[in-house]
């Protein structure tokens, strides 16, 4: 291996200098014959055999070469694999790189000059594979191994020379006579290697250090003489740290180079993520959804700009829909949208050129997916590299079609796939759990601008993305819309809800096609399913504006095309229209003079093209996808052919158990659905006051029915119910039906029955209290209700009591008794608060009477300073006040001081808030029982006086017919517990019921 080593790179470098080399004086070492031991030669007595390396097939050295008679030296590197039979030599000459990359396995000698082109040779033939040998092994072609190289220098007579000192080392030394015939030339060479004693880098006896070569080459002027030193450093017997040094340079395309396999295919779908890192400049980061089944394409990214159609730099989703030409562009931190034509600068569209009438027609296509990653059969296979710490399969070649800012350019492309071996696991799809042939990044070099980028592609899913995905209903209001759910009949048990996917996803193609539309049009659906009833529910949008299926070229005509032209045409709207029904010939493009109310229509396509003139009266439209694309009906055409398509039973799912199909025919269907996110939204802290039992309800105990409401709608509608007092309702999900209900139903747990798809919801009154657990408070209340269910009935008892202003309870769930009282925790000495472990205490929530706002404050007004109170204490100061007069304070946390006033931000006009440091504002929003706070309290307080006030002959009746049934009902736990706290049996009430 060695002796080949000097041998090849000697002839290398002899190929590049030899022709450059002077006549030198005479010399013994320039005479030379094969196999004659050189001139004054004496043999050695036993002398050492030159090393063999046995066992050594891969190895790695820097050689310097020193030229002497052209006054040059050269360093190289020498990397030799002949388990994967490949090999390669780079040379440094005159601060040029020049590399040679062996490949036995495609019989390809790959020269890379110094400006990074590439040419490919065939091995066989190529003078160069004297370096690394070009043997036949089983019918192919390899590399040659160590002893191969070793035993063809040893039939040219090697003589041992003895021992040299060598750079410092101590070496063995052999000397041989060759002719290389391919150059005509004769040498002597002379091997040096170290003793066997002498320790080296490699670990390893007797490794090469120099190779000396004293000779001439015949030439046609006579023989011109040559000397020649190699010296060899960092031998190493281990392959090579970078591998890649067996393969041609990244972003380098070898001409000529052999095609060993294309590119993978890809699905006709998938999803993935982009981080696209140019060399210079911001890092951006992406998202796309790709469906060519479907013809729509989604793109999430952030706009460099603020632009049309975006106007800001927040995250934006572009949603392409191919089967009409139209892209909705949609804002998804203000949820505004706009819908304007596909575009050919977007990185998903290419032109479909054709030539129709002597004229060139420019009509734009959905790209493909081998087309939307530029890949296609003219790359070739560049070997294997490492991206983001993964092997993968690289793809190189050069094309002058990338687009670059809306432009096409020439450029190299470099694509890495993970390699054949590889597999990835994704947790995102359920179909395809392991996914081969994964795209991993494309890097992109244009040299003449110059500009790099990498397109890394993370979390490649190859599966079809779920319609969901290409949401566009935020792009249509309400007029526009039309909620639908079709109801299937059947058992659907366990089993078959295991399908609940499959039953979607056929719903939403079998809507599309039966309504006339395109699936984009399906949006938010939903499957539901019960023990014998399932439900598709949609909502269907209308169909994008029909102008927005033409680009418009501003001050543009066509010249001398004009196959139609009407008058009196108000909008371009109007002429969009008519150019799409046109019947007498196909429309492609249209022209439209706002000023003379002109319509043109045109048979041809001209969005680019010689026929297309400057006008300041008309404008050009132009459409993006041709007469080919999808020709939509409108919102109440599709409706009614839904409609049709199941009452005539064509509404069909087929799921496959096994082996087993089984159909699901649509037996019903409606539109009374309601798209609740377009409703005008109600309190959200409305809902919080009910607790929600899912999938209950109470029969036969509805005093309203309201239809079309949200769910925060039902529970408003419930607290501004006049007519009775609401404590319940029932919320249907499908059909957003609410039932307003008189009924309390956790004082009648047995009425609440299960039911899917109904949720019951129950006045929480608790939510106006702060729990104090463990504790009693009101032990000497005299308003005491036993068999109280559960807190907050007892809550409810507090909130709805007229004697007094109930300010908070105790509730003891042991023995099933609520006691009331007047007073609040802050209210009561701390002697008063007892340790009880199956009893709460529960105190109101004055601050939930209020709403903040932040660093702001008022002019106050009649004002009353506390100091040394908390938030709470505060609000309960407010409400406390007399006859309700307070109406807003102020909260300063950090001096714990506390601002009432009468006046507040309610009354517009008049009170304006000033910034403040280290204050907030409350404003009073209700009266303690929940009606809206008025800015005359006086008249609220008059009238609940008049309308709340008992007599206490009617309390005391009250009472007296609940100590009776309590005391049937309860007496042994009375007994005790009044026996503990010394009251009388006569304090003891019962509620009363609805």
């Amino acid at each position: 291996m060695t002796v080949s080593g000097a041998m090849k790179l000697w002839y290398l470098v002899l190929l590049l200098f030899l022709v450059t080399c002077v006549t030198s004086d005479d010399s013994s070492l320039y005479t030379c014959h094969p196999g004659v031991r050189a001139p004054g030669v004496t043999p050695a007595a036993n002398p050492p055999q030159m090393p063999s390396l046995a066992g050594v097939n891969t190895f790695t050295t820097k050689i310097e070469a020193v030229i002497g008679e052209s006054n040059m030296t050269v360093s190289a590197e020498e990397y030799f694999d002949y388990g994967n039979n490949r090999a390669a030599l780079f040379m440094l000459m005159s601060g040029y790189l020049y590399k040679l990359i062996y490949d036995y396995n495609t019989n390809e000698l790959f020269y890379v000059n110094p400006d990074l082109s590439c040419y490919t040779h065939n091995l066989t033939t190529d003078t160069n594979n004297v370096f690394f040998g070009n043997i036949k092994l089983s019918n192919h072609l390899h590399v040659f191994n160590t002893m191969d190289a070793l035993q063809f220098a040893a039939t040219q007579g090697q003589t041992y020379m003895g021992q040299a000192t060598v750079r410092g080392i101590l070496c063995d030394y052999w000397r041989t006579c060759l002719t290389w015939p391919q150059v005509n030339s004769t040498f002597t060479l002379d091997y040096y290697f170290t003793t066997k004693n002498w320790v080296t880098p490699a670990a390893i006896p007797q490794v090469p250090v120099r190779a000396e070569v004293f000779g001439y080459r015949q030439m046609a002027s006579g023989p011109h003489k040559f000397h020649h030193v190699y010296d060899y450093t960092e031998f190493r017997t281990a392959p090579p740290d970078d591998t890649t040094v067996f393969e041609t340079p990244a972003m380098v395309v070898c001409a000529n180079r052999t095609q060993v396999r294309p590119p993978p295919q890809l699905t006709q779908a998938f999803v993935y993520r982009e981080e696209i890192v140019p060399k210079s400049g911001v890092s951006t980061t992406a998202d796309v959804w790709y469906d060519n089944n479907l013809k729509l394409v989604r793109y999430d990214f952030r706009p460099s700009s603020p632009a049309a159609p975006y106007h800001n730099t927040d995250a934006v989703t572009e949603i392409h829909d191919f089967n009409t030409g139209v892209a909705y562009v949609i804002d998804r931190i203000m949820a505004n949208c706009s819908i304007i034509p596909i575009m050919n600068v977007s990185f998903d569209t290419s032109l479909n050129v054709s030539v129709a009438a002597n004229h060139q027609q420019f009509v734009l296509k959905m790209k493909s997916p081998q087309d939307l990653f530029y890949i296609d059969n003219n790359y070739t296979y560049a070997g294997q590299r490492y991206a983001r710490g993964e092997q993968c399969d690289v793809f190189i070649r050069q094309r002058s079609d990338f687009m670059l800012g809306g432009v096409a350019i020439n450029a190299t492309l470099e694509f890495y796939f993970l390699s054949q071996d590889q597999i990835q696991r994704n947790n995102d799809g359920n179909l395809v759990s392991q996914v081969r042939d994964i795209p991993v990044q494309l890097n992109v070099n244009v040299p003449s601008i110059p500009y790099m980028v990498t397109y890394s592609i993370y979390d490649y899913d190859p599966e079809e993305p779920a319609i969901t995905s290409y949401d566009v209903s935020t792009c249509y209001s309400i007029q526009n819309k039309m909620g639908f759910r079709i109801t299937f009949y059947g058992n659907f048990d366990r089993k078959v809800r295991t399908y609940k996917d499959i039953f979607l996803y056929q719903s939403i193609s079998l809507a599309a096609s039966i309504a006339g539309v395109t699936p984009i049009r399906i949006t938010k659906p939903s499957f539901h399913m019960e023990s014998g009833n399932a439900y598709f529910i949609a909502t269907l949008v209308d169909r994008a504006p029909v102008l927005k299926r033409y680009r418009k070229l501003p001050g543009k005509m066509v010249q001398y095309n004009n196959d139609a032209v009407i008058q009196n045409i108000m909008t371009p709207d109007m002429c969009a229209s008519l150019c799409s029904q046109n019947t007498n010939f196909t429309c492609n493009s249209f022209e439209y003079c706002p000023t003379s109310k002109v319509c043109t229509l045109s048979k041809i396509h001209t969005s680019d093209g010689t026929v297309v003139s400057s006008t300041q009266s008309c404008d050009l439209y132009d459409r993006s996808l041709g007469s080919n694309s999808f020709v939509e009906v409108s919102l109440p055409d599709a409706w009614q052919n839904l409609k049709n398509g199941v009452i005539k039973q064509l509404f069909q799912i087929n799921i496959k158990y096994n082996k087993n199909t089984k159909t699901y025919t649509a037996q019903d269907i409606s539109n009374d659905v309601i798209d609740s996110t377009d409703l005008p939204p109600s309190s959200t802290k409305t809902l919080q006051s009910f607790k929600s039992m899912p999938n209950r309800y109470v029969p036969n105990f509805d005093d309203n029915i309201l239809s079309g409401q949200s769910i925060d709608d039902c529970a408003q509608a419930c607290v501004d119910q006049t007519s009775f007092v609401c404590q319940s309702f029932e919320y249907e999900l499908l059909t957003g039906t609410c039932f307003l209900s008189h009924l309390h139903p956790d004082e009648h747990p047995r009425v609440i029955k299960g039911i899917q798809g109904t949720d019951l919801y129950i006045r929480d009154y608790t939510s106006k209290f702060t729990k104090l657990p463990g504790q009693t408070v009101l032990s000497s209340s005299n308003v005491i209700y036993q068999q109280i269910y559960d807190t907050n009935q007892c809550a409810k008892l507090c909130d709805n009591y007229q004697a007094f202003n109930c300010k908070s309870f105790d509730y003891c769930s042991d023995i099933g008794t609520c006691f009331l009282g007047k007073t609040h925790v802050f209210d009561v000495p701390k002697a008063d608060i007892i340790s009880n472990p199956m009893c709460n205490h529960y105190s109101r929530n004055y601050i939930d009477d209020f709403t903040r706002t932040a660093l702001k404050t008022i002019q106050l007004v009649n004002d009353r300073v506390v100091t040394g109170v908390t938030l709470a204490q505060c609000a309960k100061s407010c409400v406390d006040t007399e006859a309700g007069s307070c109406a807003s304070f102020s909260y300063c946390d950090m001096q714990s001081l506390c601002r009432l006033t009468s006046a507040s931000l309610k009354n517009v006009g008049q009170v304006s808030a000033t910034a403040s440091a280290t204050c907030d504002l409350y404003t009073r929003q209700y009266f303690p029982d929940g009606t809206g706070y008025v800015s005359n309290p006086q008249q609220y307080y008059s009238q609940k006086s008049t309308s709340t006030n008992m007599s206490s002959s009617s309390v005391a009746g009250i009472a007296v017919a609940m100590v009776i049934l309590g005391v049937l009902l309860t007496a042994i736990g009375i007994f005790a517990y009044l026996r503990k706290t010394n009251k009388r049996i006569q304090d003891i009430r019962m509620p009363s019921r609805d």
